[in-house]
């Protein structure tokens, strides 16, 4: 049997959180399988102590964000912000090729963009395609699902269009059913040799349904009151501010505040001015903040009704737990989280376009929604099978890419060979 001993695993995540959680997941489902297999994740996170506290090694790329100006969208450097953009990204990728020659994995998984964030993992791409390495490494490219209302699958940010950079990989895991995603039998228009190499595993969550904490023991961890919990989780674009404050207004008209425990849950990236807005509106005197670490899905699955966005993360985790939820889509340009909650089962759940939201007051949504009888929807999340179906195909995978002797020269992580230090490696 092949034998993997070293995975290096990038996700840019220079937007959100949830790429980190979902970053978790897949590991922790490789590592059931194998549990020797060791992890490097290269990421911008700013929470990689979500990964270190499990025993994953964590490179931290300079933070780059992601500005969303109306229609259009732009990029800056996160905190270092006297020097321009294209200097964080000549840093960051010197940092992602010299930890691929030092660290020689024997798989590359490349998460949501397929070059990296502005093309940032195309150099690795090509320098292993010309066989600077032998041809050893295994690449696997993962998306999430539709990541657009043109229902793409495997996205980019960067100037080379998907279908350039897929030729690289090996293997293209999609982390959700294949009726979702695959309506015309192209995963959104992609050729035919590209098509052969996709996979399409069905959603994946960060906890399984016997993993979920039961309400007394998250009322204890979070210091919560025993009142039934209503959760707001509304990441950090749009107006969150008046979002909130426009249900904390139902929620005193509908006699609810009082009976319930308010938890509002700080996105990271939310900016603290809006965060300050909502702490002073009188309303929100009783309410509960807690930063973004904690797991969502515990605090979901102890709660009566979630108000949130409709990321891929997010939704996978009403659906885990079953909560009733409130669903405001983020409005981005590319339709993502509007075309997802478009498709989601609507038995505990009310979707709401965030204009409507603010619009006219919500009272009657929340009536109906409380009214109805919950719905156990039995979603089978399990990132363990999943872990098991791609260790099952990386071993078949190995032997064709280490040669027909199937042996590998697997090198202590140090100085790469010569040929893997030409110019067009870096």
């Amino acid at each position: 049997m092949s034998t993997i001993h070293r995975i290096l695993f990038y996700t840019h995540d220079s937007v959100g959180v949830g790429h980190v959680f979902r970053a978790r997941a897949i590991i922790t489902g490789l590592r059931r399988r194998r549990p020797g297999i060791d992890f490097l994740v290269l990421s911008g996170t700013s929470v990689p102590h979500i990964l270190m506290r499990e025993g994953i090694e964590v490179i931290k790329l300079p933070g780059v964000e992601k500005v969303m100006t109306g229609a259009d969208q732009q990029y800056r450097a996160r905190h270092v912000r006297s020097l321009p953009l294209a200097s964080i990204m000549r840093l960051r990728r010197g940092i992602i090729a010299e930890s691929y020659r030092w660290f020689r994995p024997d798989v590359l998984m490349v998460e949501h963009y397929v070059g990296g964030l502005l093309d940032e993992m195309v150099p690795v791409l090509q320098s292993n395609a010309r066989g600077d390495r032998g041809g050893a490494c295994v690449k696997v490219a993962l998306s999430r699902g539709i990541t657009g209302a043109h229902r793409e699958v495997f996205t980019v940010a960067g100037s080379r269009p998907a279908e350039t950079i897929l030729k690289y990989y090996d293997r293209l895991y999609c982390f959700d059913d294949e009726a979702t995603v695959n309506q015309d039998g192209r995963y959104g228009g992609l050729p035919a040799e590209t098509v052969a190499k996709v996979a399409c595993l069905g959603r994946i969550a960060d906890m399984c349904p016997d993993e979920l904490a039961e309400r007394g023991a998250v009322c204890t961890r979070f210091s919560l009151t025993r009142k039934p919990i209503i959760l707001f989780a509304l990441s950090r674009h749009g107006d969150v501010a008046g979002l909130c404050i426009r249900f904390l207004e139902a929620f005193a008209r509908l006699g609810l505040d009082g009976r319930h425990q308010v938890v509002f849950v700080i996105d990271p990236y939310l900016g603290r001015e809006v965060v300050e807005t909502i702490r002073r509106h009188p309303l929100a005197a009783g309410v509960r903040f807690l930063p973004f670490f904690y797991p969502l899905a515990d605090i979901m699955h102890a709660s009566d009704l979630v108000v949130c966005r409709a990321g891929y993360n997010t939704v996978n985790e009403l659906l885990l737990t079953g909560v009733k939820a409130v669903v405001i889509p983020e409005r981005h340009p590319s339709g993502e989280q509007e075309s997802r909650a478009a498709g989601i089962p609507r038995d505990n759940i009310t979707v709401m376009p965030e204009e409507v939201a603010l619009r006219a007051p919500p009272d009657a949504a929340l009536k109906d929604l409380i009214a109805r009888e919950p719905v156990s929807l039995r979603f089978a999340f399990d990132k363990y099978a999943i872990g098991r179906r791609i260790i099952a195909d990386l071993e078949d995978d190995l032997p064709l890419r280490r040669g027909s002797s199937g042996q590998l020269s697997l090198r202590s992580p140090g100085k790469a060979p010569e040929s893997a230090r030409g110019p067009g490696s870096c």
